[in-house]
């Protein structure tokens, strides 16, 4: 049995606030808020011809909460997958969305998505010296924000 490769969450992007348009940046102006509180995964390795893979598969979840600003339940944002190790390679990075409603007037969920990944390797004792970060795809001014809120 190998080993799977480690996964952690990116602190600066583990979570997400999003406002609405405009240059409001108080608690009134906030759509939403999202965090990932939890990851569980597996992995195992295939081997194709002489070519290995670590096959592995995470449950993310994810607590969404619905902010003042958001009028019409709509619920958008993107995380991601990312293999520091293969960064300038097209597997280095996978990019996920998540569009979905708030029902009636929940203002809490906890979203689960799951997500599968091949990861290219020699061989599969190689797997375990890989790293999967996760986080939230944030634009600039939203990273600002948390890393000017970290503590608060």
């Amino acid at each position: 049995m190998y080993r799977c490769p480690a996964v952690s969450i990116l602190e600066a992007a583990q979570k997400i606030t999003r406002f609405k348009s405009g240059p409001g940046r108080d608690i009134t102006d906030i759509r939403l808020q999202a965090e990932i509180v939890n990851f569980t995964g597996s992995c195992e390795y295939d081997q194709d011809e002489d070519k290995w893979e670590a096959e592995v598969e995470l449950l993310l979840q994810i607590a969404v909460e619905r902010g003042p600003a958001n009028k019409d339940g709509r619920i958008d944002f993107r995380y991601f997958a990312a293999i520091p190790e293969f960064q300038s390679q097209e597997q280095g990075k996978s990019i996920f969305s998540v569009a979905g409603q708030f029902e009636g007037n929940r203002t809490r969920l906890l979203y689960q998505d799951e997500l599968s990944m091949r990861i290219p390797v020699a061989k599969p004792t190689d797997g375990q010296g890989l790293e999967i970060v996760l986080g939230f795809q944030l634009s600039p001014d939203e990273l600002i924000y948390n890393r000017e809120s970290k503590g608060r």
